[in-house]
């Protein structure tokens, strides 16, 4: 394997820790949706004693997700709020540096070999880290009925799956280690000069 591959990996988990760090930190307050929680423990059972159908325990866990879901908005708030904070603008103004590029000694340049403008680290990290896909999640949750929640959740956590395994296998096997999300953002993670 190429080292910047190993060392891109590195980072990146390096920086999903720290990113998961601040956002317990600055959520462990928030309180948790317990009456669905029970309401789902209440329909497993339910399902295990053969007292509702499949389609009663699909049906009921459709709304039971949904709720759920908007009861965890302002966590997803936080959550997209942390990533844009960190993956954008604290990358921005650190010349394409996280804590795990610094760490790692990579960062990412744009397409002439200088440090990236927020639009390049903007695009290239709304996919990668969620931040897109958290945005569509708050959004659609506050507009859409509960099976059209479901089924728009469904796709984009799907697509953004899809993505994130396409750039994994970009970065790993191109010669120039560019995932979809660099081409997509004219950008390129290089190690640092000594």
């Amino acid at each position: 394997m190429k080292k910047i591959f190993i060392k891109r990996i590195g980072a990146y988990l390096f920086d999903f820790i720290i990113v998961a760090i601040i956002i317990s930190i600055i959520t462990m307050k928030f309180t948790n949706s317990n009456k669905v929680i029970d309401e789902l423990n209440n329909l497993i059972v339910g399902v295990n004693n053969e007292n509702i159908t499949m389609k009663e325990f699909s049906d009921k866990m459709t709304i039971l997700n949904y709720d759920y879901q908007k009861s965890t908005v302002p966590l997803k708030i936080v959550n997209v709020l942390v990533n844009f904070g960190y993956f954008v603008i604290f990358a921005t103004l650190n010349k394409g540096q996280t804590l795990g590029k610094k760490v790692f000694k990579i960062r990412v340049v744009n397409k002439d070999g200088k440090s990236p403008s927020i639009w390049n680290v903007l695009i290239r990290s709304l996919f990668l880290y969620g931040i897109l896909l958290g945005i569509i999640n708050i959004v659609s949750v506050n507009i859409c009925n509960a099976k059209t929640f479901s089924h728009v959740n469904t796709i984009f956590d799907y697509v953004s799956y899809i993505f994130i395994i396409i750039c994994f296998f970009m970065v790993s096997m191109r010669k120039d280690s560019k995932g979809l999300h660099d081409l997509m953002a004219g950008t390129n993670v290089i190690g640092e000069e000594k």
